[in-house]
């Protein structure tokens, strides 16, 4: 009789002990914040006129004695990416911006950039083939490439403007106007720098010198190579887009 009892009662225990064990076991939750892989990167690019701060009509000095006021200087930015210390590129697919230095409009962000620590930001001016000559109402109207957003769109056939410069010679009182473009003239920009990227994100200072645009490897003349283009291809915009190499330097990439 005792034996038959001992075995109900551990029969019973086992049961209850299979219970407990059958039921099903709470997920264990999750913490979006130490799950998170990448932050936004805040960028800032303080435009100067060799070793002045760049005014909207102020008037300037560049190139070959030119006096010249600067009533508009927008571009297009792209193909960005970041190298890892160990040579890796992080591409940072299909983010664009949008800088109207004359509006004051010289701030963007990178959206998801992976955590890390990097050794340089590259990025360019101006647009793949692809991209220049598609349909840019695909974009939302906030959009970088958004046409409307951006007057810088000359149709599907020519793509965008990469760079629009406008103004005034002051000696010649003739108007300025170079609009740059080409997909075979996008330029390329990497610059060197060591700074970790994290879950607070990080700030990016940029400077971007006009003087440049008018100065090396060769000097640019008014009178001698005129005011205008709009053209991929002619004479001004092939000296103006070689320029461009040296327009752009690093201030500061740091963590926030």
């Amino acid at each position: 009789m005792k034996k038959t009892i001992y075995l109900m009662l551990g029969l019973l225990i086992i049961g209850f002990t299979s219970c407990k064990d059958d039921e099903p076991l709470e997920p264990e939750k999750k913490n979006s914040e130490t799950e998170a892989s990448s932050a936004s990167m805040d960028f800032t690019i303080n435009h100067t006129v060799g070793d002045q701060d760049f005014i909207t009509g102020t008037q300037y000095i560049i190139g070959d004695n030119d006096k010249a006021t600067f009533s508009r200087y927008a571009y297009l930015l792209g193909s960005f990416y970041l190298t890892t210390q160990e040579g890796t590129e992080v591409v940072l697919d299909s983010q664009y911006a949008l800088i109207e230095a004359h509006n004051e409009m010289t701030t963007f962000t990178l959206t998801e950039v992976p955590f890390g620590t990097y050794t340089s930001i590259g990025f360019s001016v101006g647009l793949d083939s692809e991209t220049n000559h598609g349909n840019p109402n695909q974009y939302d109207n906030d959009h970088p490439l958004n046409s409307n957003n951006n007057s810088l769109h000359w149709g599907w056939t020519s793509g965008y403007i990469f760079t629009a410069i406008e103004g005034k010679d002051m000696e010649g009182n003739e108007s300025i106007s170079f609009h740059l473009a080409g997909a075979e003239n996008k330029t390329d920009f990497v610059l060197a720098t060591e700074f970790t990227h994290g879950e607070a994100g990080s700030e990016v200072i940029l400077e971007y010198d006009i003087a440049e645009m008018f100065t090396a490897p060769s000097t640019y003349s008014f009178a001698i190579d005129g005011h205008t283009t709009h053209s991929v291809s002619d004479p001004v915009t092939t000296k103006l887009f070689s320029n461009m190499a040296d327009v752009f330097s690093l201030t500061s990439a740091t963590s926030k």
